[in-house]
């Protein structure tokens, strides 16, 4: 197969991550440094400091840009004209100047092997300028064979805008495109990431996904959705206004606004208007529903319900979905949705349609599109505003300036998904005619919006890393939890070892401190040729001149200042740093404020001597220890408590910075942490899944003193798990390791899941249960035990999580929490 280039000028650019990966991942690809290298090119560049970016007019330079620090380009060209110049292509030049460009070039086999290999293409040129705006900085780079994304910077009339997209070619094997439902549930709501990363797996490398459609207030996608050929929900929008993206079986992509009759037959008999699928039942409606749905039906008893044991097939537009009738209930409603059956519900004239049909009966189910296309498709997802229709942009009537997601489907087939921030000072955001532009700009000649505002969210996975994380800025301040996503898969299994990931570019170093991966502050990842994370071999070797190789395997920082080069080398493959040799610290920082040691125990301080923001020092025995009095002794950090009990302070020192922790030997009394008596302004309210939640400090309710911390909630109406919470801004920090948690609770009897939330020093989230069945009306004290084995310092982010899980308990009541402590005994 030859390749696939992404010809893109507004996307693409020249980047070295961001030029389109070849349709086939195959032998006569050529990657350099696990890049994938394009015919004609020379070498890559990568920016140091700001440096002009110039296009060649005739004998002249014209100024298009300044490039920033990172961007990375192909090199095709070198000549000395203007001083020295490297080109980019299409007629794009960055001068030579030492120290502002970083250029190198492969090895004399890797040329030959490029020139030998089979296609090729030209990598467009730079962006430089949108409909919206010109373009200040662009960042590029690949997901996966043929999956790239961009990150684009732009000053448009309206102010600075941030720019996210993400572009499959659409022909590249081994990639598909897939839905995602919140919790695979339609009531409900879970965050793109969770979505993405809950389907992650061996042979189904989440790369990237983008927010879906539009939703109610029960989490519930507004239009069509189709899952691995199910009909996931049917639309309710008008077919003038409709807006649905398809993927076919031999994954084709589509967008349009498809027509969708659904019908049901029993015995072969005449059809039977279905009138929507997993959607709330109306008047005469017959609807049918699956474990898509809910844990029920969630219908009043005003109808009848035949529950159908599936036989064979699938529900959608190029299979026939069949099965057995086990029983039919009249007058019930809300019955239960189970794996491998789905429910057909009728109200009135639909219900005594199904009054005629009994156990036994058989049933087919047809769903038929009015395309032949559509009646393909393997995953839909529907979002709203047509923007971009066969080449031409679609004026739009709707006002309002927000942050934007979209879907488009260029000429050749590719797909191009862009979310464009909103509401912040670094990208105020976009109005639907220039989001058009902005589509059609990026080669779109059918594009629609998905959901925006805050519920915008682009993901993707970082080099090294298997699990997706956000990439754009939410005006939520946080990810937005929502309906459902669209998913950029790559179904390559993991290779060998093809690039060490190192982060970051240059590491700092004491000078005569003694240092392991551990504490160099160097994060080392591994990945293959098909951009998937992989496992690092170890032993890992580092070779420097500012290193010198201890027997033990530990590496001391010589006392050479100047800055030099790191090699790190592991299975074979090498990946290079800038290494910098300091002698002097700017701060002294532990992590222990306050620490509790049982008499005869040890305890470990880790100490970090900062420079520039970072810690370069960490060995404690590079550090003066001294502890007064003498309840115990200290050694390169590790306190040795002694035999009675006592308190005291331990002083650690480098030079001039000193650092003190108080000590106490022994098990204490339990230690008050909040007794909600100095306000409330460190806490709020938040949740998942409710009506309403509130929190404040009350006098109405106090076990002592004269405050309480009230939380009131109402989960009526909700599906799926709620949550009402109060989280601290400021988490409460723990002295020591307690073996407990305690607290007074003013119960309301509801019965509902009482949790905390701790962190531990490594940012663990920690979950305490204190009951999950609050069954007791007014005040108890309760206790959950602190797990074993957590790092320290311990301290408590949410105070109170007040949970339930079950569909049928969900109401509303009030909570008062006073007196955490934390119990060492």
């Amino acid at each position: 197969m030859r390749k696939k280039w992404f010809v893109n000028v507004v996307v693409a650019a020249a980047l070295i991550m961001g030029i389109h990966s070849p349709a086939e991942a195959s032998t006569n690809k050529v990657y350099w440094d696990g890049l994938l290298m394009v015919k004609g090119q020379i070498g890559k560049i990568k920016v140091i400091k700001p440096i002009n970016l110039w296009k060649r007019v005739g004998d002249k330079l014209v100024y298009e840009r300044v490039l920033k620090p990172g961007e990375q380009y192909r090199v095709y060209r070198y000549d000395n004209l203007f001083g020295g110049q490297y080109g980019l292509g299409g007629g794009y030049y960055i001068t030579k100047m030492a120290g502002y460009v970083d250029y190198r070039t492969p090895s004399k086999r890797k040329l030959d092997e490029l020139e030998a290999a089979e296609g090729g293409g030209n990598a467009p040129a730079p962006v430089t300028k949108l409909s919206i705006g010109k373009v200040t900085s662009q960042n590029s780079k690949t997901l996966a064979p043929g999956v790239t994304q961009t990150e684009l910077a732009v000053d448009s009339n309206r102010g600075k805008q941030k720019i996210y997209a993400v572009e499959y070619d659409g022909k590249t094997e081994k990639i598909a495109m897939e839905t995602a439902l919140a919790n695979d549930q339609l009531f409900g709501f879970e965050q793109v990431s969770k979505q993405a990363n809950r389907n992650q797996a061996p042979d189904n490398h989440v790369v990237a996904g983008i927010n879906g459609d539009y939703f109610d207030s029960n989490g519930h996608p507004v239009d069509l959705m189709i899952h691995k050929g199910n009909i996931v929900t049917t639309s309710q929008t008008p077919l003038l206004q409709l807006a649905v993206f398809g993927v076919t079986k031999d994954s084709k992509p589509l967008i349009g606004s498809p027509d969708l009759k659904l019908s049901v037959q029993i015995n072969g008999g005449s059809p039977y208007t279905i009138n929507s699928v997993n959607r709330k039942r109306l008047a005469n409606n017959l609807v049918l529903y699956t474990p898509f749905f809910a844990s029920s039906t969630k219908t009043n008893e005003l109808g009848t319900e035949a529950v159908v044991k599936i036989d064979s097939g699938q529900l959608n537009g190029h299979s026939v979905l069949t099965g057995t009738v086990t029983k039919v209930i009249q007058g019930a409603g809300d019955q239960k949705l189970n794996e491998g059956e789905f429910i057909l519900s009728g109200h009135h004239l639909a219900s005594q349609y199904l009054q005629t049909i009994k156990a036994g009966d058989k049933v087919e189910v047809s769903a038929v599109f009015d395309s032949a296309e559509w009646n393909q498709v393997e995953e839909a997802i529907s979002g709203r505003y047509h923007l971009v229709r066969n080449g031409k942009v679609i004026p739009q009537t709707v006002a309002g300036v927000h942050p934007r997601s979209a879907i488009g489907i260029k000429a050749d087939g590719s797909i191009v998904t862009a979310v464009i921030d909103g509401r912040t000072s670094q990208s105020v955001g976009l109005s639907l005619s220039e989001v058009a532009a902005l589509m059609k700009d990026l080669g779109a000649v059918n594009a629609f919006t998905f959901d925006g505002g805050g519920s915008s969210t682009l993901v993707s996975r970082e080099y090294g890393d298997s699990q997706v994380t956000i990439q754009n800025k939410p005006s939520d301040g946080r990810e937005r939890s929502v309906s459902n996503s669209l998913l950029f898969i790559s179904k390559y299994l993991n290779g060998p070892l093809n690039q060490l990931i190192l982060s970051p570019g240059e590491v700092t170093l004491f000078a005569g401190a003694n240092y392991t991966h551990s504490n160099m502050g160097l994060t080392i990842k591994g990945m293959d040729r098909f951009y998937n994370a992989v496992p690092v071999p170890q032993p890992v070797a580092f070779t420097s001149p500012a290193l010198r190789k201890n027997a033990d395997g530990s590496y001391t920082a010589l006392g050479n200042t100047a800055s030099s080069e790191m090699t790190v080398t592991a299975g074979g493959v090498s990946g290079k740093v800038k290494v910098k040799i300091i002698n002097t610290l700017d701060q002294l920082l532990v992590q222990e404020k306050d620490i509790i040691v049982e008499k005869n125990n040890s305890y470990k301080i880790m100490p970090q001597g900062i420079y520039k923001g970072k810690a370069v020092l960490t060995d404690p025995s590079a550090f003066k220890w001294s502890v007064s009095p003498n309840i115990g002794t200290i050694t390169n950090g590790e306190f040795k408590a002694g035999n009675t009990n006592g308190s005291g302070i331990i002083t650690v020192s480098h030079g001039k910075l000193t650092a003190k922790i108080n000590v106490t030997v022994g098990t204490p009394e339990p230690i008050l942490l909040e007794g909600f008596e100095a306000g409330f302004g460190n806490y709020k309210a938040s949740g998942a899944r409710y009506k309403s939640v509130s929190a404040e400090s009350s006098a109405a309710q106090s076990k002592t003193g004269k405050y309480a911390a009230k939380l009131a909630y109402d989960f009526n109406g909700t599906s799926g798990t709620s949550g009402a919470y109060i989280d601290a801004a400021k988490p409460i920090q723990i002295k020591g390791y307690p073996k407990k948690i305690g607290m007074w609770v003013y119960g309301d009897g509801k019965g509902h899941w009482l949790r905390m939330q701790l962190k531990d020093g490594k940012n663990k989230e920690i979950q305490l249960d204190f009951t999950k069945d609050l069954n007791w009306t007014g005040w108890k004290y309760v206790e959950a035990a602190v797990p074993q084995g957590l790092a320290l310092p311990l301290s408590i982010d949410t105070p109170v999580r007040y949970m339930e899980v079950s569909d049928s308990n969900k109401n509303g009541g009030i909570i008062y929490i006073d007196q955490i402590q934390a119990v060492y005994k």
